[in-house]
């Protein structure tokens, strides 16, 4: 089973993410995907009054499970917080953040959390709309 440890403390975070930043009042977390004791891969969100970024995304491997769960905990902790749009930048995650509902646009991707934290099943509309 694969779990994600939040970190909100600074300094666990910069041992994370040494160029993290906490400047102009940004709340910034990190999580951690881990299975047993292996390290599988982290995440740095930054929120931002009602915005979030997330920042950066490091894996071991190529696992788009992990790579979702990272995502969805960066985005439930902006939601925590406050944040109601959600951006990133990480082109290597892109087929993830399509299947999560992320826009693309100019190599941003951008969305509303709450509807982003649906599940895929709820994205799904039949031709007639119901």
């Amino acid at each position: 089973m694969i779990f994600y440890k939040p970190y909100t403390d600074k300094q666990d975070i910069y041992t994370m993410f040494p160029h993290a930043d906490f400047s102009g009042g940004k709340t910034v977390g990190a999580y951690a995907a881990l299975q047993d004791d292996a390290f599988l891969g982290k995440c740095l969100v930054v929120v931002d009054g009602y915005t979030c970024t997330i920042a950066e995304l490091f894996q071991t491997g190529a696992d788009k499970l992990v790579t979702e769960g990272l995502v969805r905990a960066a985005l439930n902790f902006a939601a925590n917080r406050g944040a109601y749009l959600a951006s990133c930048e990480i082109a290597q995650i892109s087929d993830v953040l399509k299947m999560l509902g992320f826009a693309e646009e100019n190599g941003v991707f951008r969305g509303e959390i709450p509807e982003l934290l649906q599940g895929s099943c709820c994205k799904h509309t039949n031709a007639h709309g119901s």
